[in-house]
């Protein structure tokens, strides 16, 4: 992988093939047919929506600057050009596009449903598959099977739900707001959405059956990243047939498929009165059936689903009629749609070439203190933060160009690569931020406040992992770079200029109040195609659509978890957790000094088995009240528990259960797992200690959004 600008500016036919048969693959005409038909669909419907969002933020700004420029030409006699201005406004004013946002909202869904049946064909679902890797083989090719019918099952219950959903919509007329759309059209997507996935889900399962074989998804969702052979995938390994005959089964996997079973039989037992469960019982059922479903390894969404479906039907009087309501309109939400343009222009600027140009930059600048090429590393990975929202792109982007450089320049590839992985997580503190937007989502909270507060701290946590560079390679005396002239530093900046005006654009966007953080996601995007195809020419055409295909699918996984999180989060709220669980804490006389420590413990815990998405969407509805109630500021808060995440994103077995910072880097620097968490332990400790800082002063996150007037 010495040749990043091959890898990542241009998707070679060898890695096209070696997508395509990462999926299912097809037996017949109609197979490949739908296949075709479902990838054609989510990337369009992403396309639609990033262009519409864009040009009605043209159309707004154009209006505005038309009529402006129009008095400002009369005032100066420029009479024709007063005129030819003036009729634009009028041709702009006379266009409604006052029904862009909710048709793009719309689209969203209709790409999350789709989306997520093409995920389960590419295998993008995460789970939590620790206990299922060690299984013998014969015992985790039924756990798998079973995880499987799992997802089929609760698919299908959605898809009659969305049947029956649909058939009211139906019967009542009603219609969209601003479309004036019938509503049954805008939901027709629950039914047809959640019948495919539950066909992919039993075609994946006799896949499955015959070959033992899962399908695989680049962790980072980028190409270009090879697995190192020590690396386990996303998925069990292959299990064939004969390996099942040789090997006895385990007591673990009847365990695993028994034990959610058998809590699903005790709720049945409750609703038929043969035994009752008090609330705090209810509860505790609630969360073992749904930490039982997740050991199995099936998706976190489908554990979501399954756990909401049996706590409806069996231990609540909740009215079925408002846990399907929000089961359909849990993403209906304009805000949520910042999650996948970020990751679209994500894409674009790691396939672009924006972080070559990062790294020059960096190098210029930093390239002849101690530590030379590392200290560029963690400068330009905080650079690339600042425009991706993503820290797995961020560890490929940067670590594909700049580590074998490092490893050529005699820097031990441990050190390396230690600096690479944790320097990464920045991708995800420093906004844009994805994790950010989706505890804004759960918790109702700002998201433009959020990214403001994360500026501070992100910048600290880069300057304490740089410190912990520069004094490693001082000590161990690591190769210097001569330092660059004056000249040299101005040309990189020219040449990196067009990838960090970006950082401008989202954040003095959004702070100045020119976009909301949706609309900057949006043109975000849309600049970030615009300089990576026609500006800086690193990513060819033909080459657009495999993005865009990558970009929907990982969105439309997250978008899956979240709309079974909320739906999980609104039942947990019915049943007065949140509140029970403050009263609680605040009887055994926990401040907030204590429940902040008991969070950092719970969330670094949860790191372990689970990606950050996850974590937030079903951890922050319930701690946030808990929080709010202790006096703790809630964008403090958000700050924190993405700051968890960035721990959780550094240290096993996350990375090698569901393929995050330590898979990627392992990767690319061909290192097995084992050996790489003992390279980044300098940096996680000092990761460790900024935890601590962030948590018990809030005014590093603070400072900022109350100097700018925002708290």
């Amino acid at each position: 992988m010495t040749e990043f600008s091959s890898q990542q500016t241009a998707i070679s036919d060898r890695d096209r093939t070696r997508s395509r048969s990462k999926l299912i693959p097809g037996g017949n005409v109609l197979s490949r047919a739908l296949d075709h038909l479902e990838e054609w669909l989510i990337a369009t419907l992403i396309t639609a929506a990033t262009v519409l969002i864009f040009a009605a933020v043209l159309h707004r700004y154009g209006t505005g600057l038309s009529i402006d420029a129009s008095k400002w030409a009369t005032v100066h006699g420029y009479t024709f050009i007063a005129a030819f201005l003036k009729s634009i406004f009028l041709w702009l004013a006379a266009v409604d596009v006052s029904w862009a946002q909710e048709l793009c909202i719309y689209m969203f869904i209709w790409m999350a449903k789709f989306g997520a049946a093409y995920g389960v064909r590419t295998g993008i679902h995460v789970g939590v598959d620790v206990l299922v890797n060690i299984l013998p083989a014969s015992s985790r090719r039924r756990v798998i099977t079973f995880s499987l019918l799992c997802g089929a099952l609760f698919t299908s219950i959605v898809a009659a739900f969305g049947a029956a959903f649909v058939g009211q919509m139906w019967q009542t007329s009603q219609q969209s707001n601003d479309l004036e759309a019938p509503m049954w059209i805008v939901y027709l997507a629950i039914p047809l959405g959640s019948g495919l996935m539950c066909f992919r889900f039993l075609q994946v399962a006799w896949s499955f059956y015959r070959t033992g074989e899962l399908p695989h998804h680049d962790a980072a969702q980028i190409d270009g990243v090879e697995i190192a052979a020590e690396v386990d995938a996303l998925h069990p390994a292959p299990v064939a047939r004969s390996e099942v005959e040789k090997v006895k089964r385990s007591p673990l996997g009847l365990i695993l498929i028994l034990l959610p079973i058998l809590i699903v039989a005790v709720c049945f037992a409750h609703a038929g009165g043969l035994v009752v469960l008090p609330q705090g019982v209810r509860v505790a059922i609630v969360f073992a059936l749904l930490l039982s479903l997740m050991l199995t390894g099936m998706p976190i969404s489908i554990a979501l689903g399954l756990t909401v479906l049996s706590f409806m039907f069996t231990l609540t009087d909740v009215r079925t009629e408002s846990v399907a309501l929000k089961l359909f309109t849990g993403i209906e939400s304009f805000e949520i749609m910042a999650i996948p343009f970020f990751i679209l222009a994500g894409n674009f600027l790691t396939h672009g070439g924006v972080a070559r140009r990062m790294i020059a930059f960096a190098t210029a600048m930093v390239g002849h203190w101690y530590g030379g090429l590392a200290l560029a590393a963690v400068l330009a990975c905080a650079l690339f933060a600042a425009i991706s929202g993503s820290s797995p792109a961020t560890v490929v982007a940067i670590g594909s160009v700049i580590l074998p450089a490092m490893v050529a320049q005699g820097f031990p590839k441990r050190f390396g690569a230690g600096v690479i992985t944790t320097s990464g997580s920045l991708g995800i503190l420093i906004p844009p931020s994805i994790p950010m937007v989706l505890f804004a989502v759960s918790t109702n909270t700002s998201v433009g406040k959020l990214f403001i507060a994360g500026i501070v701290p992100g910048i600290a946590l880069a300057t304490m992992l740089g410190a912990t560079t520069w004094y490693r390679a001082w000590r161990n005396d690591y190769p210097r770079l001569p330092k660059a002239t004056l000249a040299e530093r101005l040309n990189a900046f020219r040449n990196s200029i067009w990838g960090l005006l970006l950082i401008v654009i989202v954040i003095g966007g959004i702070y100045s109040g020119l976009f909301t953080p949706t609309e900057a996601a949006a043109v975000s995007a849309v600049y970030a195609f615009i300089v990576a195809v026609f500006i800086y020419k690193d990513l060819k055409l033909r080459d657009v659509p495999k993005v865009l295909l990558a970009s929907a699918n990982l969105s439309a996984m997250l978008l899956y978890i979240i709309t079974n999180a909320v739906l999980f989060s609104f039942l947990m709220t019915y049943e007065n957790v949140p509140h029970a669980l403050a009263q609680w804490m605040i009887d055994q006389g926990f401040g907030w000094i204590g429940f902040l420590l008991v969070v950092n413990l719970l969330l670094l815990m949860a790191g372990n088995v689970m990606e950050p998405s996850s974590i937030i969407l079903i951890m922050a509805p319930i701690l946030f009240p808990v929080a709010v109630k202790l006096g703790i500021d809630p964008i403090h808060f958000g700050i924190l528990m993405t700051v968890n995440m960035e721990v959780g994103l550094c240290h096993p077995p996350v990375g090698l259960t569901v393929g995050l910072n330590l898979y990627v880097a392992s990767g690319i620097a061909k290192m097995g797992i084992t050996e790489l968490t003992i390279a980044v332990w300098p940096w996680l400790l000092t990761m460790l200690v900024f935890l601590g800082i962030v948590t018990y002063w809030p005014g590093l996150s603070l400072w900022l959004p109350t100097l700018l007037g925002m708290n």
